[in-house]
């Protein structure tokens, strides 16, 4: 009798049908759970918007109390994501302020997820001028959107964003508010409609003291009918905005304009934080910059006092600290509470955070939700919220597993598309000890280099946006990486095979992989992928989750996205090939006799070690402050990798062991890093027109 086979055994496809089965399972349980995370046990209610302004889709995510009627008036945010990024990746914002008593519209930018690309956007820039470094790219279409919605507070706007999306809502806030105050908009009013000569020395004065001095009893009160009109429009003006890793060159700067034809210096009439990272050094230094002190009246051999409050006076060129971030509040400090409503607050906040973990932070999160409170009215009387209250982090790891999850259907597709059998381990004749030392300490050493190169800048072969590759230049730094782990196998593999005289081997290898199971292989690949994207569409439907962990994303696709999919892959198939053919041969000759689990949790661990070494020394030296003002490496672009090379290496190595095929792997994590990719970066660094195929099936 042959010997009894697993209850999940992938030897057969009862086994593998339970498997697959158990894992459905799990991703709907975690979503379950993450969506009770998202809606805080159903108290928040969170819809799929998409709006249309301009002929051209703005999707994203509407949050705001269960039960809410249009007799309610909440405060409201529109949340901005950055470069090379989604709304998904700022929902820890979303879900937090929810909770907190907002109203939350998280959107996608035009060009990113499922939002088109319009012709022309807010400022009117067109195909010709696009510049996604100068416009809103829909922050104020989303503004306006929710202004119009019966249950906020139209007087209690804000907008947040990170990185390239604090640019999108500082411009967004900067052409909502202009530069004008409430005074030198009825200085002009009484100048122009009211015929009254303004003297450069009424700049100063309020224009109610002028009216009453130069209007007469009649003119007085249809003055103040009109001031009434002006005030209703002026307040529902962008009251707070608040910017992550930002430097503010849009809203932050002050400006001359023209008041009754006298030129004055002015500032944005917006309340204004700024969040940077102490770690994030392309940021940090703004906030002590000469543009800070300019715009806000410090001395420029002052000093900018992070965490202060500080209310500017236009007309006098000066600025005084008023309160205190977290210690004061507006419920209780009268002074605070008038510069919010005069629009002249000022902060600036430090964390101990780098840039891309600004945006899956608590203590981020955190701060803004405190700063929205004052400057809002939501709670003016809680000064601090405790990080760790906070519940996003929980739900992110909910949505992890379920992407491990889906990571794992590979193996009972296999499976079922009858892809198992055995695999010829082909072993060089000497030099064996010296081979393996060869191969830890080049893996580790080569795969840490790789990725220090492409957080440097550098590619071995340097691509940009263009129509066919459309993604957002951030998307090219894991292609770079990429590539450099390309090179750094086939240094290993060259290597190897001078110490052990192991060529004979490796052409054998070559030769019995590269012909093995090509078609099947892509048939399997396209199987595990369809199967996963439909999970993903079932936990979207049921509970609007997607498989995630902070910078890797497995997101819904539209159809001519699915398009771009494709190419990249086209794109990244050779290089998943060399790191595959390099990966199993070199397992092959170093763990021969192992078991099978033992053989891939050994690999995964040599190939990720480097990666990780790297990533440990650089935050010791950044939060050991060892080098001041600088890192060791930036992953700002590259912290994927910490998550995804060990589940493309275990996915290469496992579907090998089981099929004796290379292609499998190759096909399968080419579709994943370009579904990945697609799903995070967004098409927003360039016009993308629209496409009959988008517009046909959505």
């Amino acid at each position: 009798m042959g010997k009894p086979k697993g209850f999940f055994s992938l030897t057969d496809a009862t086994g593998a049908k339970r498997t697959l089965l158990l894992l459905v399972i799990v991703i709907l349980v975690t979503a379950f759970a993450a969506q009770w995370i998202s809606t805080d046990g159903g108290r928040i209610k969170v819809e799929r918007i998409s709006i249309d302004r301009r002929g051209a889709i703005l999707s994203g995510e509407l949050y705001y109390p269960f039960g809410t009627t249009d007799e309610d008036s909440y405060p409201a945010i529109v949340i901005v994501p950055g470069a090379g990024a989604i709304n998904y990746q700022l929902r820890s914002f979303a879900e937090e302020l929810a909770k907190s008593g907002y109203v939350v519209f998280n959107i996608n930018a035009y060009g990113s997820g499922a939002s088109e690309t319009p012709v022309y956007n807010e400022n009117d820039q067109g195909i010709l001028e696009y510049n996604i470094f100068g416009t809103p790219m829909g922050c104020l279409d989303a503004v306006d959107f929710v202004r119009s919605l019966e249950f906020t507070d139209n007087t209690a706007i804000g907008v947040m964003g990170h990185s390239q999306g604090s640019r999108r809502s500082g411009y967004a806030a900067l052409m909502d508010c202009g530069y004008y105050t409430f005074n030198d908009i009825m200085l002009t009013v009484l100048s122009e409609e009211f015929g009254v000569r303004i003297l450069r020395e009424d700049l100063l004065r309020p224009a109610d003291e002028v009216a009453k001095e130069r209007l007469g009893a009649e003119g007085l009160a249809a003055y103040y009918i009109r001031k009434e009109a002006e005030k209703a429009g002026y307040d529902t003006m962008i009251r707070s905005a608040c910017l992550i890793g930002s430097t503010a060159q849009y809203v932050n700067p002050r400006k001359i304009v023209s008041v009754c034809g006298y030129e004055v210096w002015r500032n944005c009439q917006v309340n204004l934080c700024i969040i940077n990272g102490e770690y994030d050094y392309g940021y940090v230094g703004f906030n002590t910059s000469d543009d800070v002190k300019d715009a806000w009246y410090i001395p420029q051999d002052g000093e900018v006092v992070q965490g202060a409050y500080y209310s500017l006076d236009d007309n006098t060129s000066s600025s005084e600290i008023i309160a205190t971030f977290r210690e004061d509040t507006a419920s209780s400090n009268g002074r605070l509470r008038d510069a919010i409503g005069r629009r002249t607050l000022r902060t600036v906040l430090l964390t101990k955070e780098t840039h891309s973990k600004e945006f899956f932070s608590s203590r981020t999160t955190a701060m803004v939700i405190d700063y929205f409170n004052q400057t809002l009215g939501g709670n003016t009387e809680k000064a601090m919220t405790d990080p760790h209250s906070l519940s996003f982090v929980r739900r992110e790891i909910l949505n992890f597993i379920g992407l491990v999850s889906m990571v794992l259907m590979l193996f009972p597709v296999i499976s079922l598309m009858g892809m198992t059998g055995e695999r010829k381990t082909i072993m060089p004749r000497r030099g064996l000890k010296a081979g393996s030392i060869v191969v830890i300490t080049g893996t580790i050493t080569l795969n840490a280099l790789a990725i220090y190169l492409t957080n440097s800048g550098k590619a071995v072969i340097a691509f940009s946006s263009s129509p066919f590759f459309p993604l957002m230049i951030t998307c090219w730094s894991p292609i770079y990486f990429l590539e450099w782990l390309s090179v750094a196998a086939i240094a290993i593999l060259l290597l190897y095979a001078l110490v052990t005289k192991g060529w004979e081997s490796l052409g054998l290898f070559l030769r019995s992989v590269m012909t093995q199971g090509m078609a099947r292989s892509l048939l399997t690949s396209i199987a595990f992928i369809a199967i996963g994207y439909s999970s993903m569409s079932l936990i979207q439907y049921l509970f609007y989750q997607d498989f995630r962990l902070w910078t890797v994303m497995f997101s819904p696709l539209t159809a001519d996205q699915w398009l771009i999919v494709l190419r990249y892959a086209l794109l990244v198939l050779p290089m998943m090939l060399i790191t595959n053919i390099c990966t199993n041969y070199l397992s092959d000759v170093t763990m021969g006799g192992k078991p099978a689990w033992l053989d891939t949790v050994l690999t995964v661990l040599i190939n990720v070690a480097g990666v990780y070494i790297l990533c440990g020394i650089t935050h010791i030296v950044d939060y050991g402050q060892l080098m001041p003002g600088k890192s060791v490496t930036s992953f700002m672009l590259t912290y994927g990798a910490i998550i995804f090379l060990p589940i493309s290496t275990m996915i290469s190595r496992r579907s090998y062991q089981m099929t004796g095929s290379i292609w499998t792997g190759t096909f399968s994590c080419s579709l994943l890093i370009s579904w990945m990719l697609v799903s995070m970066s967004g098409t927003n660094g360039m016009y993308v027109p629209q496409t009959w195929l988008s517009s046909f099936l959505g």
